[in-house]
């Protein structure tokens, strides 16, 4: 007989082995797979490090030097009415030059001369005051005393006289009496004279300190009208060209003011830099603008980066596009040679590609603060756009960036 078959105990123990053997096996290859598999990972990841950023892409928008201005006249016009505009759409104007006035204006240099009245009055009193009296009022004065002295020696005559009578009983009591009283009243009489005389030739100080003080009050109020009246009227603050008009003679101007200013002869774009990308820009970095109505390039360097993170307000065509996006504005000053063929073109819509290139010559920055995968790598701006497609060194502000962080 066989003796596989007479020992089943035997077949059964290979067979186990068997099996152990086969699990051995695969955990072993599975294990060497994993381990050759992740040295693969790790050298592509090493050998795909993204390299050093070109470009920064956003849009933006064309904007005359120091943003357009909406002008409207000083505070305390509230529901004024425009009365003459003197300037037109299109006007360059110097700072100072005056180009709307408001129908308050009659009433308020009105006020302003009565105030000048006033002060001269004032002024005049000081100078009274500090001259004195008039020299022929002293001396009027000086004659009254005189008079009272006369009179009071010769009712003293008359009073010794009566005394001298009356010692003789040839006079009656009632007699000196009434003398007495009239020497009396001449005395009192000098003695009123003689202080108004006093009075009238002295100068005192506090007359003089009311009387500046009254000056003082006539110059405030001088000053206070002639500031209303000048707010009257609507100066330019600076040197620019008038843009736009909103309100025309015998309109009520609005919140949104009488004109907008701005200065065209020094244009700028305004790019909208995704805030994550702010910290590689540097003041000077090159820029390339595109207008998005005739396709045409501009040239420029970067003037200033903002200091305020806010939402975008230039929007791509992009449907996907992330409206919500944190940017901050970055000026662009254009070079001089684009600056008249873009000076009707405030608020025109642009799109800005700077240039990383550092400004002293210090090595290219590494986007480091951006993941570059397989999918990040290669992210391309809408087909709308003028500039050619972001690689893998190029990123779009505010969109692709955006979601490729998110």
């Amino acid at each position: 007989m066989n003796s596989t078959a007479s020992n089943p105990h035997a077949s059964s123990g290979r067979g186990t082995r068997f099996v152990i053997l086969t699990i051995l096996v695969g955990v072993l290859m599975a294990l060497v797979y994993i381990r050759t598999r992740g040295a693969t990972v790790s050298t592509t990841a090493i050998e795909s490090s993204p390299p050093p950023r070109t470009h920064v892409h956003a849009l933006g928008r064309l904007e005359p030097a120091g943003t357009i201005l909406q002008l409207m006249p000083k505070s305390g016009n509230e529901g004024a009415i425009v009365e003459q505009l003197l300037v037109k759409e299109g006007d360059e104007v110097e700072a100072g030059a005056t180009l709307a006035v408001l129908d308050n204006k009659a009433r308020r240099v009105a006020s302003l001369k009565e105030s000048q009245g006033k002060l001269a009055a004032a002024q005049a009193r000081l100078l009274q005051v500090k001259a004195g009296v008039k020299t022929g009022d002293i001396e009027a004065q000086q004659a009254a005393v005189s008079l009272a002295e006369e009179q009071s020696k010769v009712a003293s005559r008359e009073l010794t006289r009566e005394r001298e009578l009356q010692k003789r009983n040839a006079s009656a009591i009632e007699m000196v009496e009434q003398k007495q009283w009239e020497y009396d009243r001449l005395q009192l009489e000098v003695r009123r004279a003689s202080a108004q005389l006093a009075s009238l030739r002295e100068v005192r100080d506090v007359d003089i300190l009311v009387a500046e003080k009254d000056v003082l009050a006539a110059e405030a109020a001088v000053v206070k009208a002639d500031a209303d009246a000048d707010a009257s009227e609507l100066r330019a603050p600076v040197a620019g060209r008038v843009l736009r008009i909103h309100a025309y003679p015998g309109e009520r101007m609005s919140d949104v003011g009488i004109l907008e200013l701005g200065n065209v002869r020094r244009m700028q774009a305004v790019a909208e830099v995704f805030e994550a990308d702010v910290a590689i820009l540097e003041v000077g970095m090159d820029a390339e603008i595109k207008l998005d109505s005739s396709s045409e390039l501009l040239t420029g360097q970067i003037a200033e980066i903002g200091y305020i993170v806010a939402r975008k307000i230039v929007l791509t065509n992009d449907p996907v596009s992330d409206t919500d996006a944190r940017v901050v504005e970055v000026r662009v000053d254009l070079n001089a040679e684009h600056l008249a063929s873009v000076a009707r073109l405030s608020n025109a819509r642009v799109e800005v590609r700077i240039s990383l290139k550092p400004v002293d010559g210090r090595p290219a920055i590494k986007s480091s603060h951006i993941d570059v995968t397989s999918e990040t790598a290669r992210i391309r701006q809408p087909s709308s756009r003028g500039f050619p497609e972001a690689g893998p060194n190029e990123v779009s502000s505010g969109d692709a960036a955006y979601r490729s962080q998110r």
